[in-house]
C-alpha cells in the first residue's frame, strides 16, 4: 500500500491528551494546567473510539514539555510523565493496530521550549554548541520566536546538527511504532528541510 493509501479516506479522531482521558482516574481536574489526561485513559478508550468507526487516531504531542497541551517540548525523545511513560506509549500503539486502527502523532520541528536544555545552554553561554541552533537577534534575551511567543524560541534548522537532531527524533517514534505524523507549522522551517526530511522518512518507512 503506498503511504498516502491509508490516509487518503481516513476517519480521524484528535485526542488532545491531558483533556481526553485519565487512568485509573483523572483527579486533577480542579488544577490549572495538567488535569490529568494521560496515555493509559486513551488505551481504556479505544473500544469506543473503535466503535465510533474511527480508523486513524492522531494525538496531541506528548514529548517532554513544559505545558499542558505539548506544544513547548523540553525532549524530543522522551515522553512525559504527566502523559505516561514510554511503555505506555507502545502500548497505546500495539494496541490501537490491533484494533485496525491507524495512529498518528503531532510533531513540532519548528521550535522548543524556552526551558529546553540546549536553549537554556545556548542562552547561558555564548560558546555553547548549541548557540548556533537558534536565531539570536540580540543575545542572550532577544530571539526569534514562534509567532512572538518569547516561551517557544525558533530552531535554525539551516543548522545541520539542529536539523539531524530534528529528524532522528522523527524516525525514533516510527521506529516505535507510529504510522506517520501531522507536521505543526510547516511554513516555519525552510524548504530545504522539508525536502530532507521527506527524503529521509520515506527511504527508512515507505509507508508513512
Amino acid at each position: 500500500m503506498d503511504g498516502a493509501d491509508w490516509f487518503k479516506n481516513a476517519i480521524i479522531y484528535h485526542i488532545f491528551i491531558d483533556r481526553f482521558a485519565g487512568f485509573p482516574s483523572a483527579d486533577n481536574w480542579d488544577k490549572s494546567i495538567f488535569l490529568g489526561g494521560n496515555i493509559k485513559g486513551i488505551i481504556k478508550k479505544l473500544p469506543y473510539l473503535h466503535n465510533l468507526g474511527t480508523t486513524t487516531l492522531w494525538i496531541s504531542p506528548f514529548y517532554k514539555t513544559s505545558a499542558y497541551h505539548g506544544y513547548h517540548i523540553t525532549d524530543f525523545y522522551k515522553v512525559d510523565s504527566h502523559f505516561g511513560t514510554l511503555k505506555d506509549v507502545e502500548k497505546l500503539i500495539k494496541t490501537t493496530h490491533k484494533y485496525d486502527m491507524y495512529i498518528i502523532a503531532d510533531f513540532i520541528p519548528n521550535h522548543c521550549s524556552r526551558k529546553h536544555p540546549f536553549f537554556k545552554d545556548a542562552q547561558e553561554n555564548r560558546n555553547s554548541p548549541y548557540f548556533d541552533w537558534f536565531y539570536f537577534t540580540k543575545w542572550p534575551h532577544e530571539y526569534l520566536c514562534f509567532l512572538s511567543i518569547s516561551e517557544i524560541p525558533k530552531i535554525n534548522l539551516n543548522n545541520e546538527e539542529a536539523r539531524e537532531h530534528i529528524i532522528n527524533a522523527a524516525k525514533y517514534w516510527l521506529n516505535i511504532g507510529f504510522d506517520g505524523f501531522r507536521l505543526d507549522h510547516v511554513i516555519g522551517p525552510p524548504h530545504s528541510f522539508w525536502k530532507q526530511f521527506r527524503r529521509e522518512i520515506k527511504a527508512e518507512f515507505p509507508h508513512v
